[in-house]
């Protein structure tokens, strides 16, 4: 059904932004931090799956760039404000393809 799949895609869009708002956050939270030498990059893990959530390592010894995080923080706000239109949207229809049928 299509609704469930726009339903679908908004909620992976939602999920998409969380993951690239807590990234980003992440990264902000680092700002001052010293780095550690003895650190070891790690992967990323997605939340939901637990599986790596990116095939590139992440470095923690580079230094952040404050103006790049605050950018994809914001870029992460207007995807999940997206992904959550798009929810709305499919709830919409699906609420009257059930009055209509009904």
């Amino acid at each position: 059904m299509a609704t469930l799949d726009l339903m679908s895609s908004g909620l992976n869009t939602v999920r998409q932004g969380q993951y690239r708002a807590n990234t980003a956050a992440a990264e902000i939270a680092r700002v001052g931090v010293a780095p550690d030498l003895a650190a070891r990059p790690a992967v990323p893990v997605q939340p939901a799956t637990g599986q790596a959530a990116a095939s590139t390592q992440v470095d923690s010894n580079r230094p952040v760039n404050l103006v790049d995080s605050l950018v994809e923080l914001q870029q992460s706000q207007q995807e999940v404000e997206a992904g959550a239109a798009v929810i709305d949207t499919a709830d919409e229809v699906l609420g009257t393809l059930l009055d209509v049928t009904a």
